[in-house]
């Protein structure tokens, strides 16, 4: 990393900045511009002199606020003379000192401790190769054993004739996590009891007439809030029919087969599954707010050095500032491996796990954080001991690890049985950019 990296407080708050760069343990000068004031620290791997009490009070008033920015320069800084703070401990100390509270007792033994040059989780990490043997994929096997772990999304499919959707189309999005529920006529349509509509119509005839009734049913879809995804199934010769469409709001328009052969019927398959996965996937983008182009820069960057497994290292490490024990999980095409982590016993021997552990797959696919498990449901034994545990507590963390707009991966983590803290940056930067660091 070396070029100047700069981003806003609102989207990556100061104490989360400080624990990653605390994490990642580069060298340079670290700037906070806020409403309350601003703070310059010099970082030598990751550390910072002992500061004085005034200067941990002002930089705890730079610290608890949320409108400004950020700069990070890279590059050698002499190493620090005397006591240090790793910068994790450096941002609780100050905001101990902002809200009046024992700094002289933090300051002691218990911070000193943390700050030694060597005091870093030690990061367990398995080799990177992907297993040997495949496993097949036996997620249709959820739909009779788990089924509420599986549903990812309702598809709506107003249709007259079911029969097109019936079969083999049905069973794949199934497979696929995607509960299919029929309407008939435009009036049965439910636009707030579904997360996508496919609208298919064999002939021109069997909407003639009721032109107003379909306008009415993709207008409501286009007016909820996310938009209601609709792809219209129909012949499209009506230049002017299809101008309505596209103006009353149509996501995506597709001509109806016009034969049964089952080539075509297998194209047209795979064709709508696509562009239904598509659009589930930018209606969930559009649900998580998403970092600006400059924050995720900089935490790529910082999780991006030169040794192939220091990302995945440093991303346990931000993790362990928050937890007692952690593993990053790489999500492949038919099972999720365990890649690294510090706290489990991990065992070489013994990494790997079918993608069909319901509780696994739903974050894979949803991209949604779990912060409570129950220890006794299908798979979480699998997980467990793939870990290298009995058990796993309730109070277990499941994290995505987001790359661009899928999950790479997820990071499993708890406190032993203790409650789990307050999370929402750790999510918001795994979310975003974990990817980066299981490539």
């Amino acid at each position: 990393m070396k070029r100047v990296l700069s981003g806003s407080l609102e989207h990556l708050a100061p104490a989360a900045l400080l624990r990653l760069v605390s994490a990642t343990s580069p060298s340079g000068i670290l700037e906070l511009e806020t409403a309350d004031g601003s703070l310059r620290l010099e970082v030598d791997r990751g550390r910072v002199k002992m500061p004085s009490r005034s200067e941990l009070v002002s930089a705890g008033r730079v610290l608890a606020c949320r409108r400004g920015e950020f700069r990070f320069s890279p590059h050698e800084v002499e190493p620090h003379e005397g006591e240090v703070l790793s910068l994790t401990a450096f941002a609780e100390t100050a905001g101990a000192a902002a809200s009046n509270l024992e700094v002289d007792r933090l300051l002691g033994e218990e911070f000193l401790e943390v700050s030694l040059p060597l005091s870093r989780t030690n990061i367990h990490v398995l080799p990177s190769e992907p297993s040997q043997n495949p496993l097949d994929d036996l997620l249709a096997d959820l739909e009779v054993d788990a089924p509420s772990e599986l549903l990812i999304a309702r598809v709506g499919v107003a249709v007259q004739d079911p029969r097109w959707w019936r079969g083999s189309l049905e069973r794949e999005w199934r497979r696929r996590g995607w509960r299919v529920r029929f309407f008939s006529v435009a009036e049965d349509v439910d636009v707030d009891d579904v997360d996508l509509l496919v609208v298919h119509h064999q002939q021109a005839s069997s909407w003639a007439g009721r032109e107003n009734y379909w306008l009415q049913v993709i207008g409501r879809a286009a007016a909820a809030d996310p938009p209601l995804p609709v792809v219209w199934v129909a012949p499209l010769g009506d230049a002017g029919w299809v101008h309505q469409l596209i103006e009353a709001g149509v996501s995506f328009l597709i001509p109806a087969p016009q034969a049964e052969a089952s080539e075509i019927m297998a194209r047209f398959g795979a064709d709508v599954s696509l562009v239904v996965e598509r659009l589930l996937q930018a209606r969930r983008s559009e649900e998580r707010s998403a970092l600006p182009s400059g924050v995720t820069e900089f935490v790529s960057a910082l999780l991006s050095e030169r040794e192939p497994d220091q990302g995945i290292s440093s991303l346990l490490q931000v993790a362990a500032e928050h937890f007692e024990r952690g593993a990053v999980l790489m999500a492949e095409e038919t099972t999720v491996r365990c890649r690294a982590g510090f706290g489990y016993p991990l065992d070489r021997n013994s990494t790997t796990l079918l993608r069909e552990v319901g509780l696994l797959e739903h974050v894979i696919r949803t991209g949604e954080a779990v912060m409570a498990i129950d220890p006794e449901s299908g798979g979480v034994g699998g997980l467990a001991e793939v870990l290298g545990v009995s058990e796993l507590p309730a109070a277990t963390a499941l994290i995505p690890l987001g790359r661009g707009g899928g999950v790479a991966g997820i990071l499993v983590a708890d406190r032993q049985g203790r409650e789990l803290p307050d999370l929402d940056d750790l999510v918001l930067l795994a979310g975003r950019l974990g990817g980066a660091a299981v490539r």
